[in-house]
């Protein structure tokens, strides 16, 4: 699969892009694929929206458990183990590159996008578009070929595309009339949080800054959040 003359030469295109402008740009934003990051995210969406919340989380677990059996089932070498001269970011790996894990979380996210909001608030445009780039993101930095994250953003889309079918039958109305759903919810926020910003490692190592600002953003959203409910707008 990986050694198609079409998928080696788009990754050749995104990857031999690379400058120092890029580097910087994808170093960051690919780390939005991070298991850790889509955790927090996915919990920070139940605050206000608890069934797209749950929807996604049950995604993103599935998805990501499904591209490790994936990977081990083909064993996919990574472009470092095939091509000369590829640009990484990060560590360089060389092995279970199909489907890309990243990618599949990314694909929740970015379907998630557009049922937080819908496709004509350019929010979900704009929140789509960076989990896209975060995707691109991964064959830039030199760890996936492009039919990897290709297969990836499906796989974690349609997760999320059966999730949230299957929640409409969820009694998330009697869930959020319970004490428990909003202190669940704020507790797993605030334990995501903890351990992103207190020395987790991200993958890619690039991305690192996202380990402190994106604990400081949940935090702050967390404690307007607990003020909104304890003032009586649980919602």
């Amino acid at each position: 699969m990986q050694e198609s003359g079409l998928n080696i030469a788009l990754f050749r295109l995104i990857n031999d892009a690379h400058n120092p402008v890029l580097d910087g740009f994808f170093g960051i934003v690919s780390g939005f694929g991070d298991g850790l990051v889509i955790a927090l995210l996915c919990a920070l969406i139940m605050l206000f929206r608890l069934r797209l919340g749950l929807a996604a989380m049950l995604a993103f677990i599935t998805s990501g458990l499904l591209a490790q059996f994936l990977k081990r089932l083909f064993d996919m070498p990574r472009p470092p183990a095939l091509l000369e001269n590829v640009h990484v970011l990060g560590a360089p790996l060389t092995s279970h590159s199909f489907p890309s894990g990243h990618s599949a979380s990314d694909g929740v996210m970015l379907l998630a996008a557009f049922l937080l909001w819908n496709v004509r608030d350019l929010r979900a445009w704009g929140v789509a578009a960076l989990f896209a780039l975060a995707a691109i993101g991964r064959i830039y930095g030199g760890v996936h070929f492009p039919l990897d994250v290709t297969v990836g953003l499906v796989l974690g889309a349609l997760c999320m595309h059966g999730f949230w079918r299957w929640s409409a039958g969820w009694p998330v109305d009697r869930w959020q009339a319970s004490a428990w759903s909003w202190r669940f919810c704020i507790l797993l926020v605030a334990v995501l949080a903890a351990v992103l910003g207190l020395g987790y490692h991200m993958q890619p190592l690039t991305a690192q800054p996202l380990a402190v600002v994106l604990p400081v953003a949940a935090l702050l959203i967390l404690g307007r959040r607990w003020k909104e409910i304890i003032g009586g707008g649980r919602g």
